[in-house]
């Protein structure tokens, strides 16, 4: 009996160091999967994070390309603006004299001398005007046309009647220039009401 006793004792001995054994190696097995695990979160964590950055930086790039495709139209369009109004400046500064020498030319001569002094302030004023003209400043038509307050100025009122209808303008006081679509100076005019 006790060897049977002993035997028992010796196969739940050996059934428990079984056990044991079993649970070691299942813990191993365990910590194994769990360190594959944590290794593949952690590698899964880094490539997340690595493919953040590559995202933000391909961001940056892209806006800092749009920025300079950006500067680089609106320099273009500054360069022609300023080409195309090159000489607005210079106009305005002889505008002035422009309307110094039609003046001359209204004034009435009778003797010769002055006739050929009238004649050689009109030559100026061509080459004035042609100069101008090829520039692309041109002379504002506003005469016996509808009042415009982007071109005109209005200085005087003055009733309408049959040969003037109203917001006509019916005389030019001083002449007005535009350079290609822009307003250089004003008509001061004359306006039926």
């Amino acid at each position: 009996m006790a060897n049977k006793k002993d035997d028992e004792k010796d196969l739940k001995k050996s059934v428990n160091e079984s056990d044991a054994a079993k649970e070691k190696g299942a813990d191993k097995k365990a910590d194994k999967k769990a360190k594959k695990g944590t290794k593949k979160d952690a590698l899964k964590d880094k490539v997340d994070e690595l493919q953040q950055k590559v995202d933000e930086v391909s961001d940056k790039y892209l806006r800092a390309e749009a920025e300079m495709q950006n500067m680089q139209n609106r320099f273009k369009r500054e360069r022609a603006d300023i080409y195309k109004y090159d000489g607005q400046k210079l106009a305005t500064s002889i505008l002035p004299a422009i309307d110094n020498l039609q003046r001359a030319l209204d004034v009435e001569v009778t003797d010769k001398g002055g006739s050929q002094l009238k004649q050689g302030v009109e030559l100026v004023l061509n080459h004035f005007q042609k100069a101008l003209s090829e520039n692309g400043i041109e002379e504002i038509d506003a005469l016996n046309k509808e009042f415009d307050p982007t071109l005109c100025q209005a200085v005087k009122t003055v009733p309408a009647d049959d040969d003037h209808k109203a917001d006509t303008v019916v005389e030019i006081l001083q002449k007005g220039y535009k350079l290609s679509d822009r307003v250089i100076r004003p008509c001061m005019v004359v306006v039926a009401q």
